[in-house]
Order: structure tokens, then C-alpha cells, then sequence
């Protein structure tokens, strides 16, 4: 099989279709949204398989010609429109779970439309109370007062406001004081994507013990040969529970080589058979086995969010360095800081916990500004000490460990001012 790399295939695919009728976004082929639902990118209802070698998402070069020249020889009509018939907008809580998954290429369109509008309100700092009934439809066809090109530039700003399976819709849609209006060819071509990827992601989402798992991949596993898909038990089965075997061993060292991570579970998910040993980047020691997911949530996910994970804490301090000096490494630091604010800090006698973000940085003090959204809404700052944040992160540390041992936990460290 001639497997190439992501970007090897990025290439080819455009060099295929630079003349294509369709717009096409060929970056998917790099960024391979929605691998984890059925392990294939989308152009059109055209599906590329990824395959997992030696670590590395790679593709069938075979695949990316055949696709690439499907796509070029596609012929669409721009003069052969139909309405599109946009849906009415829904929040989440309305939706069923398993409809919010599949793919509906109309409801993401309004999607990007509402979601614009509503973030040109908050930019303009108008008060909810204000926005009125700003979902309604204008006769642009868009909602909130928004006009085309500000819809357009916001698209530009965010990828998953500009690529519906591999292709790019902005570029064709057209208003005509009246409707919102497509090329017939390419409705098609979507609508063939919506059935074509629902099959893919039900195939995909069947445990080999035959239960059926949640169509968002939650039972998606990604191992060393890439996704498989484990319902709890059998994941469990699979695997064998890391019990601390390599605690204090140094990530480099002879004795963890030859130790397959992929055999053990997942040491904080506790669902997923783990890819990596999790290592301390500082003091370079093993702290456990982890799943794909966990480990790039660890490793290059928010740490505010990560540190709110069951066991994260504790998992960080599996680490013999950050153990002994009571600490956490210090791309944590901030978000510890950031928690902390946001338990403690309050607009007046508003009971509400504000966002906190740090917006500065010099000489040792970290400026931190919060934000209440409250009825009367405000906005102050707090510095934060070099030692100040090292106390709260040991305090930190300290309440881990004290909740794990069941003992007493110590009180908020103090100074923050």
C-alpha cells in the first residue's frame, strides 16, 4: 500500500483540483476533522480512509488520486439553483443528543449564521436585555441586523465556519431577496455526504461484542494501529490496570523500555486502553499510561480545563519531582491562579463567580482581570506575586493530596492581596 504523509497527500489532492467546480478545502486533509466518528476525511460524499503507521495518520496515495480526480471532473451548473431551505434555528438543550451528532449540512449553515449574529451582540457590548428578537430573520436572509460581509469576514476568522464535508458553501451561496439558493449539483453532493458519513459513523461506532455506542465516538478508542471501538466492559477487559509500577523511574530509563503503554488502561479516563507513557517534561518522570485524548488534553489542552478532570491533579503529581517540591508544572501555574480568583474574588455582594484571564505579565506579577456578568456587570484586575502564585499552587497541591489520604484539607493559602 502507498502510504503518504498528510501533507504529501495535501499536495497531491490540490495540485488534482485547482480547477475543480466544487471549492474545495483541502487543509481537512490535515487537520482530519471528525476522525475519531469513522476514520476517514470527507470531500463531498467522497471518503478518504487515514490509516495509522508507525504512529503517524498517513493515506492511501491511491485514495487521494481517485478522489482528487472525482472532484475535478465533477460537473455543477452554477446556473442550476435550488432553495436550500434553511431550517429554524435550535439550541442544543432542544435537541435529541443522538440528531445534534449526524451530520445535517442546512442546520449547520443556519448554525454559523445565529452563531455570528449573536457575537456581533456581545461585541457590541449591548445588554441582553437589549437584544430583543434577535434571532429573527431580516431581508438579507440573515438574523440579528447581521449583514453578508460581516457573516463572511467572521467566517474567514474560524475553520469550522467555513468547511462543510471538505467543501466550502460561502463561496456558492447566493440570496435572492427571497431565498437562499445553491448550485443543484452541489445540494446533492451534500445530501449524498449526510446518508454516505451516517453510515460510516454507525459502522464505526459497533463494539465487537455487537452494543452500540453514542454516535459522537465516545467508545472510539485510538491505539497504536489507530480507532477502535470498546464499550466500557470490554475496554476494561482489554487492558490491564496500571497500579504504579513505574512511579520515580525516569521516562529515558532502560527499565521502562520495552513496557507497552498500549497494554494498560488509561490512568485517568479509566476507559480508553492507553497510547503513551505520560511523562513530566521538568523533572522527566513517568506518571502513567494515558489514552490519545487524555494525553493531548495533558500535554497541549487548556490547563484550566484539564486541571478539572477527576484525578488530574493527582495524576500531574504522580511525577517524583513535582511530588517532593509540591508542585505542578508551570504551564498549570496560571490556571491554579486563575481557579482560585474565580472561588474567592466577587463584584460586591454578586454571588457569582467571574471569568478570570491573565492579560499581563512583567517583572514576577501577573495581572489577572476578572469579569462579573452579572446584572451590573464590571470589570476590575488583581496582581498576583511570583511567590504569592507558588503558594497557591502548594496549597493546591496540598488539598490533592490531603483529599486523596481523606484528611483534613489545609486552608486557602493567603497574600493575593
Amino acid at each position: 500500500m502507498p502510504l503518504v504523509t498528510r501533507e504529501r497527500a495535501r499536495s497531491l489532492f490540490a495540485d488534482l483540483t485547482h480547477t475543480a467546480a466544487v471549492p474545495l478545502d483541502p487543509d481537512v486533509l490535515l487537520h482530519m476533522p471528525r476522525l475519531r466518528q469513522h476514520g476517514h476525511v470527507f470531500f463531498g460524499d467522497i471518503a478518504v480512509r487515514c490509516y495509522k503507521h508507525k504512529a503517524r495518520w498517513m493515506y492511501d496515495e491511491r485514495d487521494v488520486r481517485a478522489a482528487g480526480q472525482a472532484l475535478a471532473d465533477l460537473h455543477v451548473d452554477l446556473g442550476d439553483v435550488v432553495d436550500v431551505q434553511l431550517p429554524a434555528y435550535r439550541d442544543i438543550p432542544e435537541r435529541d443528543p443522538e440528531e445534534w451528532h449526524r451530520p445535517d449540512w442546512r442546520r449547520t449553515l443556519m448554525s454559523w449564521m445565529v452563531e455570528r449574529a449573536r457575537f456581533k451582540l456581545v461585541q457590541e457590548n449591548r445588554p441582553y436585555e437589549e437584544w430583543g428578537d434577535w434571532r429573527a430573520i431580516g431581508d438579507n436572509g440573515l438574523p440579528g441586523g447581521l449583514t453578508w460581509e460581516e457573516f463572511v469576514a467572521y467566517s474567514s476568522q474560524a475553520r469550522h465556519l467555513q468547511n462543510i464535508a471538505g467543501t466550502r458553501p460561502l463561496q456558492l451561496l447566493a440570496w435572492n431577496g427571497e431565498t437562499w439558493l445553491l448550485p443543484r449539483a452541489y445540494t446533492e453532493l451534500l445530501d449524498r455526504w449526510e446518508q454516505r458519513e451516517g453510515e460510516l459513523v454507525d459502522q464505526a461506532r459497533l463494539c465487537r461484542c455487537g452494543a452500540q455506542g453514542p454516535y459522537s465516538g465516545d467508545w472510539r478508542k485510538n491505539t497504536r494501529t489507530g480507532y477502535v471501538t470498546l464499550c466500557p466492559p470490554c475496554a476494561g477487559e482489554s487492558s490491564q490496570l496500571y497500579t504504579g509500577h513505574l512511579r520515580g523511574v525516569l521516562y529515558d530509563a532502560h527499565r521502562r523500555r520495552g513496557t507497552r503503554a498500549d497494554d494498560y488502561l488509561c490512568r485517568l479516563c479509566k476507559q480508553s486502553p492507553a497510547a503513551a507513557w505520560d511523562h513530566c517534561h521538568e523533572h522527566g518522570y513517568v506518571r502513567g499510561p494515558l489514552c490519545g485524548s487524555c494525553n493531548t488534553r495533558e500535554g497541549t489542552g487548556l490547563p484550566y480545563l484539564f486541571l478539572r478532570l477527576e484525578g488530574a491533579a493527582l495524576h500531574l503529581l504522580e511525577c517524583r519531582g513535582c511530588l517532593e517540591q509540591r508542585t505542578l508544572p508551570r504551564r498549570f501555574h496560571t490556571a491554579v491562579v486563575r481557579a482560585h480568583l474565580e472561588q474567592t474574588e466577587r463584584h460586591g455582594r454578586c454571588p457569582r463567580e467571574p471569568y478570570t484571564r491573565e492579560v499581563e505579565h512583567d517583572h514576577g506579577v501577573r495581572r489577572f482581570e476578572l469579569e462579573c456578568s452579572g446584572w451590573h456587570a464590571s470589570r476590575w484586575t488583581k496582581d498576583v506575586t511570583a511567590p504569592e502564585m507558588a503558594a497557591l499552587v502548594r496549597a493546591f497541591v496540598d488539598a490533592a493530596l490531603a483529599a486523596r489520604e481523606g484528611q483534613p484539607s489545609p486552608g486557602p493559602a493567603t497574600g493575593t492581596g
